[in-house]
């Protein structure tokens, strides 16, 4: 029987570990360690745009590799030593190494519902991540507003640490995240979210 993973906060310079629901309620935020298909028609869609890319050789080598360098990871939804803790009101929550990580550690998956995007109300959420297929866009994105994994609470830098990479599993594309150079404990994980995002948002402090 496979234990249930148990989180890290840091509440009042104390780290401590949680339950999964203890983590949910404090954090206000339901944790998915797998990517959520909106409807089941739109998985089976995605599925077949996913094997149609990989027949017409539109599947690069890199996402077929590291799908596979990450697999067990992936599959058995590994959460690293990492915590999370309330940096600011402008940042709010960030997520910090617990101890000192090598280059190329995995960091986890970009989680949440995958359903068409909606300009209106996702061009205000920024917990939205485009969902491609690497080669090419689709009209789909991966929404972490209220549903994701940890990496949701990855912040914003212009050098950042840790770096996203689209691999292909089981038959779809996931979005994986890992360190592209080494951690030091403590130090807060951050990745770029691109140009595009902050033509639609306030830029960051």
């Amino acid at each position: 029987m496979q234990k249930s993973p148990l989180f890290k906060i840091q509440l009042e310079d104390e780290i401590k570990e949680y339950t999964q629901q203890e983590f949910e309620k404090i954090l206000e935020v339901k944790y998915l360690d797998r990517l959520s298909f909106e409807t089941m028609s739109l998985l089976n869609k995605i599925h077949k745009m996913t094997l149609k890319a990989g027949r017409e050789g539109n599947l690069t080598k890199e996402q077929l590799w590291f799908g596979k360098y990450y697999e067990n990871e992936i599959l058995n939804n590994h959460i690293p030593d990492v915590y999370v803790k309330w940096i600011n009101e402008t940042k709010e929550f960030g997520l910090f190494a617990n101890k000192n990580l090598p280059i190329r550690s995995y960091m986890g998956e970009y989680t949440g519902i995958v359903r068409k995007y909606n300009k209106k109300i996702d061009d205000r959420n920024a917990y939205c991540f485009e969902y491609s297929l690497g080669y090419k866009k689709t009209k789909y994105t991966i929404d972490a507003r209220e549903k994701g994994s940890l990496i949701r609470f990855v912040n914003h830098h212009k050098n950042p640490n840790i770096t996203p990479i689209s691999v292909y599993i089981n038959g779809v594309i996931r979005l994986i995240f890992r360190t592209n150079r080494p951690v030091k404990k403590d130090e807060e994980l951050t990745y770029d979210y691109g140009p595009f995002y902050w033509t639609r948002r306030e830029k960051p402090i």
